[in-house]
Protein backbone atom coordinates (compact mmCIF):
# COMPACT_ATOMS: atom_id res chain seq x y z
CA UNK A 1 0.00 0.00 0.00
CA UNK A 2 1.19 3.52 -0.68
CA UNK A 3 1.23 6.36 1.81
CA UNK A 4 2.91 9.74 1.34
CA UNK A 5 6.57 9.05 0.51
CA UNK A 6 6.59 5.55 1.98
CA UNK A 7 5.41 2.19 0.72
CA UNK A 8 4.09 -0.26 3.30
CA UNK A 9 3.81 -4.04 3.29
CA UNK A 10 1.54 -5.76 5.84
CA UNK A 11 2.12 -9.37 6.87
CA UNK A 12 -0.69 -11.89 6.88
CA UNK A 13 0.98 -14.21 9.39
CA UNK A 14 2.13 -13.70 12.99
CA UNK A 15 5.66 -13.35 14.38
CA UNK A 16 7.55 -11.95 17.36
CA UNK A 17 8.81 -8.37 17.13
CA UNK A 18 12.39 -9.57 16.51
CA UNK A 19 11.28 -12.10 13.89
CA UNK A 20 9.22 -9.37 12.23
CA UNK A 21 12.24 -7.05 12.14
CA UNK A 22 14.32 -9.80 10.50
CA UNK A 23 11.60 -10.41 7.92
CA UNK A 24 11.43 -6.72 6.99
CA UNK A 25 15.22 -6.66 6.61
CA UNK A 26 15.12 -9.72 4.35
CA UNK A 27 12.65 -7.80 2.15
CA UNK A 28 15.04 -4.84 1.90
CA UNK A 29 12.76 -2.80 4.13
CA UNK A 30 12.50 -1.67 7.75
CA UNK A 31 9.68 -1.99 10.23
CA UNK A 32 7.17 0.85 9.89
CA UNK A 33 8.11 4.07 11.68
CA UNK A 34 5.14 6.46 11.56
CA UNK A 35 6.60 9.95 11.96
CA UNK A 36 3.66 11.59 13.72
CA UNK A 37 0.03 11.12 14.74
CA UNK A 38 -1.21 12.09 11.25
CA UNK A 39 0.89 9.38 9.60
CA UNK A 40 -0.18 6.91 12.29
CA UNK A 41 -3.84 7.76 11.62
CA UNK A 42 -3.36 7.48 7.85
CA UNK A 43 -1.72 4.08 8.21
CA UNK A 44 -4.47 2.91 10.55
CA UNK A 45 -7.19 4.12 8.17
CA UNK A 46 -5.59 2.19 5.33
CA UNK A 47 -5.37 -0.98 7.45
CA UNK A 48 -9.05 -0.76 8.48
CA UNK A 49 -8.46 -3.30 11.23
CA UNK A 50 -8.84 -1.31 14.45
CA UNK A 51 -9.12 -4.40 16.66
CA UNK A 52 -5.81 -5.97 15.62
CA UNK A 53 -2.28 -5.19 16.75
CA UNK A 54 0.54 -4.78 14.20
CA UNK A 55 4.22 -4.60 15.11
CA UNK A 56 5.95 -1.36 14.14
CA UNK A 57 9.61 -0.41 14.48
CA UNK A 58 9.55 0.89 18.05
CA UNK A 59 11.01 -0.81 21.13
CA UNK A 60 12.81 -0.37 24.45
CA UNK A 61 15.97 -2.28 23.50
CA UNK A 62 17.65 -2.23 26.93
CA UNK A 63 16.97 -0.92 30.44
CA UNK A 64 17.41 2.84 30.61
CA UNK A 65 17.38 3.34 26.83
CA UNK A 66 13.76 4.36 26.52
CA UNK A 67 11.70 3.98 23.36
CA UNK A 68 13.81 3.85 20.20
CA UNK A 69 12.94 3.48 16.51
CA UNK A 70 14.69 0.70 14.56
CA UNK A 71 16.83 3.35 12.83
CA UNK A 72 18.26 4.36 16.24
CA UNK A 73 16.36 7.64 16.57
CA UNK A 74 14.14 8.54 19.50
CA UNK A 75 10.43 9.28 19.01
CA UNK A 76 9.34 12.90 19.28
CA UNK A 77 6.61 12.41 21.88
CA UNK A 78 5.18 15.86 21.16
CA UNK A 79 3.95 14.28 17.89
CA UNK A 80 2.25 11.37 19.70
CA UNK A 81 -0.09 12.45 22.50
CA UNK A 82 0.30 9.35 24.65
CA UNK A 83 2.59 7.84 27.29
CA UNK A 84 3.87 4.31 26.72
CA UNK A 85 5.92 4.03 29.89
CA UNK A 86 9.57 2.93 29.77
CA UNK A 87 9.53 -0.79 30.58
CA UNK A 88 12.52 -2.70 29.16
CA UNK A 89 11.69 -5.52 26.78
CA UNK A 90 8.62 -3.72 25.48
CA UNK A 91 7.92 -3.34 21.78
CA UNK A 92 5.50 -1.03 20.01
CA UNK A 93 2.37 -2.23 18.26
CA UNK A 94 -0.12 -0.19 16.26
CA UNK A 95 -3.70 -0.76 17.41
CA UNK A 96 -6.38 1.54 16.14
CA UNK A 97 -5.16 5.11 16.46
CA UNK A 98 -2.57 4.37 19.17
CA UNK A 99 0.75 2.71 19.80
CA UNK A 100 0.50 0.06 22.52
CA UNK A 101 3.45 -1.45 24.42
CA UNK A 102 3.49 -5.25 24.12
CA UNK A 103 5.83 -8.07 25.15
CA UNK A 104 8.25 -8.49 22.23
CA UNK A 105 7.77 -12.26 22.03
CA UNK A 106 4.03 -11.91 21.36
CA UNK A 107 2.97 -13.17 17.94
CA UNK A 108 1.44 -10.32 15.91
CA UNK A 109 1.18 -9.27 12.29
CA UNK A 110 3.69 -6.59 11.30
CA UNK A 111 4.20 -3.69 8.91
CA UNK A 112 7.33 -3.05 6.85
CA UNK A 113 8.14 0.21 5.09
CA UNK A 114 10.44 1.41 2.37
CA UNK A 115 10.82 4.74 0.64
CA UNK A 116 8.68 5.03 -2.47
CA UNK A 117 10.40 5.40 -5.83
CA UNK A 118 9.50 7.90 -8.50
CA UNK A 119 8.54 6.34 -11.80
Amino acid sequence: MLGSTKCYWVSERMNSWHGSREDCGARGAAMAMPWDKDELDSLNETLRKPTRHFWIGLSVPAPGMGWTWVNGSRPDWSRFPQDLGEGPGACGALKGDRIDPRACDTGLQWICQTESARI
